[in-house]
Formats: C-alpha cells, sequence, structure tokens
C-alpha cells in the first residue's frame, strides 16, 4: 500500500515543479523529497518525475499517476474524518439535509450510506424538495438561482441548468454536474447495435453523434426536467414527459421503439445490468449544475466537509463512458 506521506510529496513537487520549493513547503529537506519520489518510483515502477537543471516536471506517467495520487490523498482524509477522535467529534444532533428529488433518490443514499456506515451514531434526516416547492416575493430565493441559506435544513443540495458563467460565490458551492444520458432498451433493435460498450473508445465510438441521427421510427420519453431544452422538431418525436424518472425508464424499458432522455445519475443500475442501453449521443445542453449550500454554522463543521467531497467525488464517478 502507497504511504500516504510519500503520495503527499509527489503531489507538491507535481504542484510546485521544483523539489526545492517542495522541501520549503512541506519543511522537509531537499534530499528528503528526493528520497521519497525515488521510493515512490520504484514502488511503482515508473518514472513520474523529469529532472533538469533545478525544475521538476511530471513524465507522461506521472501525469497519470497524479490524478490517482490526488484521489487516494481524499480517501486518506476522507477516512480519517470518519474513523477515531475526527469521527466522534462529528457525532451529534441530526444533520438535515434537503436536496433535489432526483439527487436525494439516485445520488445521495449511496454518498449517505458510506458516511452512516464509517459513523454508525450518525443520523440523517434527508428530505426531497425541487425549486417548484419553494415559493417567495424575494427574487433569488429559488434554489440553484442563488446561495443564500437553506430553509429547514443544514444543507440544501439543489440543481439548475448549467450557466455558460459563473461568479465567484457560485463557484464555491457547485459540486459537479449532472448530465443527461440517451438509453434505449437492449429489445430495441433500431439502435442497440449502437450502444456504448466496455470496448468502445474515442476511435472505435458507433456512429451517431447527434440525438437527431436516432431513427425517425423511435420516439422519446423525457424527464420533464429537461423539456426546455427540446428543440422544436425533438419535442414533436417526443410522446412522453413525465416528473418520474422511474417512469420514463420504465416505458423505454419495455419498449422496442421508445428512447429515453433521463438524469445520468438515474440508470447507473440499468445500465451496469444491461437492462438499458447507453447511446453514444452528446447532450451537453442538458447539465444541470449541483449546487452544495451549507448553513453558516455548519459550513465549519468536520461532516459537512466530508459530505462536500464525498458527494463531489461521486458525481465525478458516476459515468462510465465519457469519450465518445
Amino acid at each position: 500500500m502507497f504511504e500516504d506521506f510519500r503520495l503527499k510529496v509527489f503531489i507538491t513537487v507535481a504542484k510546485t515543479g521544483s523539489f526545492t520549493k517542495a522541501s520549503k513547503h512541506l519543511g522537509i529537506s531537499q534530499p528528503a523529497v528526493s528520497q521519497n519520489i525515488s521510493a515512490l518510483e520504484k514502488e511503482t515502477g515508473a518514472t513520474l518525475i523529469s529532472r533538469n537543471r533545478g525544475e521538476a516536471t511530471l513524465t507522461s506517467q506521472g501525469v497519470v499517476f497524479l490524478e490517482y495520487a490526488e484521489k487516494i490523498q481524499y480517501w486518506y482524509s476522507a477516512a480519517a474524518g470518519m474513523f477515531g477522535e475526527q469521527g466522534r467529534i462529528n457525532a451529534g444532533k441530526p444533520i438535515k439535509i434537503a436536496a433535489d428529488p432526483v439527487l436525494a433518490s439516485y445520488l445521495l443514499p449511496e454518498t449517505l450510506s458510506m458516511l452512516s456506515g464509517a459513523m454508525p451514531e450518525l443520523s440523517i434526516e434527508l428530505t426531497s424538495i425541487s425549486v417548484h416547492d419553494k415559493t417567495t416575493d424575494e427574487e433569488g430565493d429559488v434554489p440553484g438561482t442563488h446561495f443564500g441559506t437553506p430553509q429547514d435544513a443544514d444543507v440544501e443540495i439543489s440543481v439548475s441548468p448549467s450557466p455558460e458563467t459563473i461568479d465567484f460565490e457560485g463557484e464555491s458551492h457547485l459540486v459537479g454536474v449532472m448530465d443527461a444520458f440517451v438509453v434505449a432498451s437492449k429489445h430495441n433493435r433500431s439502435v442497440n447495435s449502437a450502444a456504448v460498450s466496455e470496448e468502445d473508445d474515442e476511435q472505435t465510438a458507433k456512429p451517431f453523434s447527434t440525438i437527431a441521427g436516432i431513427p425517425v421510427s423511435n420516439k422519446f420519453a423525457v424527464w420533464s426536467g429537461y423539456r426546455p431544452f427540446l428543440t422544436p422538431d425533438l419535442e414533436a418525436r417526443t410522446i412522453i414527459f413525465s416528473d418520474s424518472v422511474e417512469a420514463v425508464k420504465s416505458i423505454v424499458r419495455d419498449s422496442v421503439s421508445v428512447v429515453g432522455i433521463v438524469p445520468a445519475q438515474a440508470v447507473k443500475n440499468e445500465l451496469a445490468d444491461g437492462t438499458l442501453l447507453q447511446m453514444p449521443v452528446r447532450l451537453p445542453g442538458f447539465a444541470f449544475d449541483v449546487h452544495f449550500n451549507p448553513l453558516p454554522e455548519f459550513s465549519g463543521k468536520q461532516i459537512c466537509v466530508l459530505l462536500k467531497e464525498t458527494l463531489s467525488e461521486k458525481l465525478k464517478t458516476i459515468y462510465n463512458y465519457e469519450n465518445f
């Protein structure tokens, strides 16, 4: 198992571009930095850092390893916060979370199980709330349209259509993106030959490049959240809009001609067991930003940091195919 400190030294060298700067940042000698990097390279069997006239640059293998190193460091930190003294500090009154219905149903249960499994004494109250559930006369009090304090919850996790630009305050609350997937039944013969497979990459991806490329014999079932994004021609091919993602998935599963457009998080299990197939179609305009809005008194707690980081990590790893 990789030593925590060796990874910390490697990440610091990668970020500073210098063994000297890394040693000053870490408070250790430059030879100690060199020794840790050499030990890590011996352990991995790869040259990770290129040394040249005082500069330290990542090799191609180092670039790849950096991504893994940062993830490992994250989980070291998360584990430290879940167990031992820090974990006990996190215990206390129930944590109240209000979340968008899709996130509450398909993403947060797995995220929260990781925390509660490590800290059995942790108590969580999760409620589902959409932008339509909150009414106010004050402009900007709808979740996702501003970043104020949540109501009746320690933290509110909301979604809103991804903007072309975002300000500094908005960026601090952004934890990830809820993308759309186009899916079809494995019995839909006109499209299943173009479905994504584990063997596909950017060069071998199947022919569809736009949603309009799906044969006209196929109609669409669409989660209602995407309705404002549909062009007139695609809306004309839609036979049902539903607030229920489960209803859309059920229609698609049982049909040989209906194609579904649903949030990526909602079809993770179906894609894994093969009951639904993912179509290689990009829908960049259908993205929703996910916002993490804690109360000020909750934001400083370790459990809040762990919840935010774990949620962000889950959003990053939800997709089984990204480069078609």
